[in-house]
């Protein structure tokens, strides 16, 4: 058995040498199962940042909305408010398609109010044609899931 002449300094018998392969074998098979840790809120945030920028620019204007909520308004509200925010996104989209595309999107700062329970982002975003833009957004939880605030 390889075991044997692998084994025989750390194990003294071909059981024991068995015994601890299959202990070892059971513990990495259990390490990488183990789930790995939950998404920060940072972390979410980024996402939720890179999913709207991704979907303005590809025009998906239905699944963006899905993001965005305001709280200070009703839904009846914000539903009538829907053609505007569909006209933004538009005119967002144009901008994006005239420099080229999106290159890049990064949270270059964030601040957390505490009394408004809203996390203030400064976003710089990259075209391709090598022209950058500041843009400020504001996300919330609603839910538990985080939001773009109108």
């Amino acid at each position: 058995c390889v075991c044997v002449s692998v084994c025989d300094c750390a194990f003294p018998s071909r059981r024991a040498c068995l015994l601890g392969g299959l202990s070892l074998a059971a513990a990495l098979g259990l390490s990488a199962c183990a789930t790995p840790p939950e998404p920060t809120a940072e972390q979410r945030q980024d996402a939720l940042v890179q999913r709207f920028y991704r979907l303005v620019a590809d025009g998906d204007f239905d699944q963006c909305i899905r993001l965005v909520s305001a709280r200070n308004i009703s839904k009846e509200q914000l539903a009538d408010f829907e053609p505007k925010l569909r006209r933004m996104l538009a005119g967002a989209k144009g901008l994006i398609d005239s420099k080229g595309g999106l290159e890049q999107v990064e949270i270059v700062e964030r601040v957390v109010s505490e009394k408004d329970q809203v996390t203030k982002l400064r976003v710089l975003v990259r075209y391709r044609d090598g022209n950058t833009r500041r843009e400020r957004m504001n996300v919330f939880q609603e839910d538990g899931v985080w939001k773009v605030q109108l």
